[in-house]
């Protein structure tokens, strides 16, 4: 038995070891390695870094332009996460209401678009919409991401208890009253952490911008992509890439504030029940 136990324990530290060691050599060291180069001028493919230097993060914070290709990529990206809630949010309420045969069905049509390559569902859209427009970006955000946002909407929408639902029907009210009243907040938080997914995903998108946007809709990550790899001025390209991740993830991770708000409330209500029932008890 010791033995056993010994060689599983040995295996299970090799279960971690390994994944992290993946991730860290291909995702944590070259995120540091971006970090340095952007502090750094590029002398060239190949050659030593020059001198330190701030003038790659002062040449974007100082120039309207680039503050304007970021705000075009946040607003793209936020105005496809909000449209996705809309269209998606009634698809994934009649997916949690039909019965099971259909469910599958229905779910295999709205995860259909996902087994078909990005480029080829692009380039089909592209027969329909005017390339080079806002309008052909914002339509192509929101077709790659709407199947994300109705499976990822159909976990909370069905952990909702029926009764709970019928009981509101039996008390009086009607089907809207207890959508808004019952079943639409007690999916809110995962309403939200869809919200940020698609708007996370949306944010580093780079070959809807490059095949809709046909080079007249600047992005991020095409200006990351101009500076690297047509300017090669890698430095450049690394601090926008750096002050691109830390908005991402500011705007990414501000869903938590809901979540701080939620347990707030949570708390302070039961406060409040225990409170009341304190004093039933000394009325009694």
């Amino acid at each position: 038995m010791k033995r056993e136990k010994d060689t599983w324990s040995y295996v299970n530290i090799w279960y971690l070891i390994i994944p992290l060691a993946y991730v860290t050599f291909l995702f944590v060291t070259p995120i540091f390695k971006m970090i340095y180069m952007s502090f750094f001028e590029f002398q060239g493919v190949g050659k030593a870094l020059g001198a330190f230097t701030w003038h790659n993060y002062t040449r974007f914070l100082m120039d309207p332009y680039y503050w304007k290709v970021l705000g075009l990529t946040v607003g793209l990206s936020f105005l496809s996460a909000v449209i996705c809630v809309v269209m998606g949010y009634p698809v994934a309420y009649h997916l949690c209401r039909v019965n099971a045969k259909a469910k599958h069905i229905l779910t295999a049509l709205s995860i259909l678009p996902l087994w078909v390559p990005i480029t080829v569902r692009l380039f089909g859209l592209m027969s329909l919409v005017e390339t080079g427009t806002l309008l052909a970006v914002e339509m192509g955000l929101v077709y790659c991401g709407l199947p994300y946002m109705i499976m990822i909407l159909t976990g909370p929408i069905g952990n909702v208890n029926r009764s709970v639902e019928e009981a509101s029907y039996v008390c009086g009210a009607g089907f809207w009253t207890t959508f808004f009243r019952i079943t639409f907040p007690l999916t809110i938080p995962g309403l939200v952490s869809g919200f940020m997914l698609v708007f996370a995903l949306n944010t580093a998108a780079f070959v809807v911008p490059v095949i809709l946007g046909n080079g007249k809709i600047i992005t991020m990550t095409t200006l990351i992509q101009q500076q690297a790899t047509y300017i090669y001025d890698w430095g450049f390209a690394a601090a926008i890439s750096v002050i691109f991740l830390i908005v991402s993830m500011i705007i990414s991770n501000s869903g938590k504030l809901y979540d701080l708000w939620q347990a707030r409330k949570t708390a302070r209500s039961e406060k409040l029940l225990r409170a009341a029932m304190r004093g039933e008890g000394e009325d009694v």
